[in-house]
Order: C-alpha cells, then structure tokens, then sequence
C-alpha cells in the first residue's frame, strides 16, 4: 500500500501546472493552496490545458480583476 502524498512532487505554484511525472495536468487553488483532488483523495489531473483550465475557474474561487 502507498501512502498518498499531501504534494505533487517537483509542482510548484497555483493554477494550471504540468506534471511531468504523470504527463497530466494538475490544478491548484491560489487562496488556499490546496490541489484539487477526486473523492477517493487523488490528485485530479488533466490530458488536455482547456479541461484543466476550466476545472481551475470552478475550482478557484475568488473574482480577478476584469471578471
């Protein structure tokens, strides 16, 4: 059994990242700083940058300038 990690290796930053390890992307909350996961706790992630983006707007929750 493996333990899940709290972080996505060698992922740093908000927003929309890419994960090289698992060629997906992944999706960070700016305010909180949590990753976005699916209900059994792993990390979400993304084949395509528009998918992810769109789960990004959902998932972040604070208005940017402009919006």
């Amino acid at each position: 059994m493996t333990m899940k990690s709290p972080q996505p290796a060698k992922l740093h930053g908000y927003g929309v990242r890419w994960d090289t390890g698992a060629r997906l992307y992944r999706v960070r909350n700016e305010v909180t700083g949590e990753w976005l996961r699916q209900p059994d706790g792993e990390l979400r992630g993304f084949r395509s940058f528009s998918e992810a983006w769109s789960a990004w707007r959902v998932f972040e929750v604070h208005k940017r300038p402009g919006e």
